[in-house]
């Protein structure tokens, strides 16, 4: 949306910082709002009131946005093509919705209409004006740079009104309903309740979104050209780099930017891209390739070498979900055997990139050279491991949290976990393993001509210990009397030892 609407006006974004800002507190905010789900179930009230206070908060930074939208439309001059009609209805929908939010916020009102057509209501406004409305000015907006014809304007005034009606006319009267007393998931109801009206409405509304996506999907049909010759061009005048012509290919070099919108302020950059007046106009590896930057100021770092064409990622993509959704049929080896299969896929496919080095550093442009190589902290993926071991470890800390927090509710019922022997050579594998593997490291960076089988070895007797250590936890605590299946501190601790015998 924060993109979109400065196209759609031609204006800047009002606040751009201030959104940015938004968007990270939303972030934030939203990991501490999930309970509200549950204020029905008994909570106790310092729970409640915690969560309350934090749904009600999570509106402000949503609302930081929304004024933000509507100051850029009345700073700009409002285009009402089917894009900016889609996010007018974004606007609408999501601040009704963002409204009977903070109101089920509050206990004492989500107690008297939870689980009722209300939350129905709620729900989908929050959803349809947060997501599927801009899903749709998306994709007028867009998808003239991938077709060489652009939707319809006249059909998608339809397609627009229908949709931004029958979502009105489906939903508005759900919250007169659930306040009268409608329950959601019951598909009928005693008769003289007054209900038969709003749920008349409800349903002709759903027809109405349906007529109104048909003809979104007979406009799709009849002009959406991936493979034709060009494309539809830039018919909003817009500013992103993504309009950038490319042709075939990617952009003929990478330019340098200087402001937010460097199609509006760089008149001339669209041909000296493809003149190739910037960074990295050849293939200096004569393969696939783009620039690594600093995160702040983006300078070049590195010249980082991509896969070539293959099946690998493919079939990478077919064993990943194949891995998660046996699981929602508890086809556990199946999955297992899926989510090798993926693994392997994903190492098969990164071993492309082990090609001959042809240089150690090439020229990127106007006498700048990078090395085609680096490792440690100047490289992207030491920081994706990183990235993914603190994600492991804010895991780690919730299901601990989950685990203290049951035993607060039910302490009497407690499991006493294993002794102190197994405690103390879980540890201590655990220690082992974790200083060979620091040895490792010092030994490899040695680079002496033994380094490798050295470090290798050291590695085999780090992973060793890791796994010896687990299977002394994991068989301690099964020698007891927790089962996974039974008790919430049972499926608590055995997800823990799961968890951790994974890194193990």
């Amino acid at each position: 949306m924060s993109t979109m609407i400065p196209g759609i006006v031609r204006a800047p974004l009002v606040g751009h910082t201030a959104v940015i800002l938004a968007i990270l507190a939303t972030g934030f905010i939203s990991f501490g709002v999930w309970a509200h789900h549950m204020f029905t179930t008994g909570m106790p009230t310092i729970s409640t009131s915690y969560f309350s206070a934090a749904s009600m908060a999570v509106s402000i930074p949503a609302g930081i946005q929304v004024f933000a939208w509507i100051a850029t439309i009345a700073a700009g001059r409002m285009r009402f093509s089917v894009a900016g009609l889609f996010v007018l209805g974004a606007i609408i929908t999501f601040t009704m919705g963002g409204l009977t939010g903070v109101m089920v916020a509050m206990v004492p009102f989500d107690w008297q209409v939870h689980d009722t057509y209300f939350i129905v209501a709620h729900l989908h406004y929050v959803l349809i004006g947060g997501m599927v409305l801009p899903f749709f000015a998306a994709i007028y907006y867009w998808l003239p740079m991938s077709s060489s014809r652009a939707l319809s304007e006249r059909l998608g005034r339809w397609v627009f009104w229908l949709i931004f009606s029958g979502v009105h006319i489906t939903f508005l009267p759900m919250h007169f309903s659930g306040l009268m007393g409608m329950p959601r998931r019951v598909f009928t109801y005693l008769p003289g309740r007054g209900l038969e009206l709003p749920n008349l409405l409800s349903t002709v509304g759903t027809v109405v979104v349906s007529v109104g996506v048909i003809l979104w999907i007979v406009d799709m049909a009849r002009n959406f050209r991936p493979f034709g010759s060009g494309t539809a061009g830039n018919p909003h005048d817009a500013p992103g780099l993504e309009w950038l012509p490319t042709g075939n290919y990617s952009v003929r070099s990478i330019p340098v930017i200087s402001s937010l919108y460097p199609l509006w302020e760089q008149k001339a950059l669209a041909r000296d891209v493809e003149a190739g007046r910037y960074m990295l106009p050849d293939a200096p590896t004569h393969g696939r390739e783009t620039l690594v930057t600093s995160t702040l100021n983006a300078e070049p770092q590195y010249l980082q070498r991509i896969p070539v064409p293959s099946p690998w990622h493919v079939w990478a993509a077919v064993f990943t979900a194949g891995f998660f959704l046996l699981l929602t049929i508890q086809a556990y080896m199946a999955s297992a055997i899926s989510g090798v299969l993926a693994v392997w896929c994903v190492m098969r496919w990164c071993w492309m990139l082990d090609r001959p080095r042809i240089e150690d550093e090439v020229d990127i442009g106007a006498g700048i050279r990078v090395p085609t190589y680096v490792s440690g902290p100047s490289s992207h993926g030491w920081w994706a491991m990183v990235t993914t071991l603190i994600v492991a470890g804010m895991v780690l800390a919730m299901a601990a949290f989950s685990y203290v927090f049951l035993w607060s509710r039910n302490p009497q019922d407690w499991v006493a976990p294993p002794g102190m022997a197994s405690l103390i050579l879980v540890v201590a594998g655990y220690g082992l393993g974790a200083g060979l593997a620091w040895a490792s490291c010092r030994v490899l960076a040695l680079d002496r001509p033994r380094s490798p089988v050295i470090s290798t070895l050291l590695m085999v007797l780090a992973v060793a210990s890791t796994t010896a250590a687990w299977a002394v936890d994991l068989q301690a605590w099964r020698a007891g009397p927790l089962q996974a299946s039974a008790t919430g501190q049972g499926a608590t601790v055995f997800f823990l030892l799961s968890w951790q015998g994974f890194f193990a």
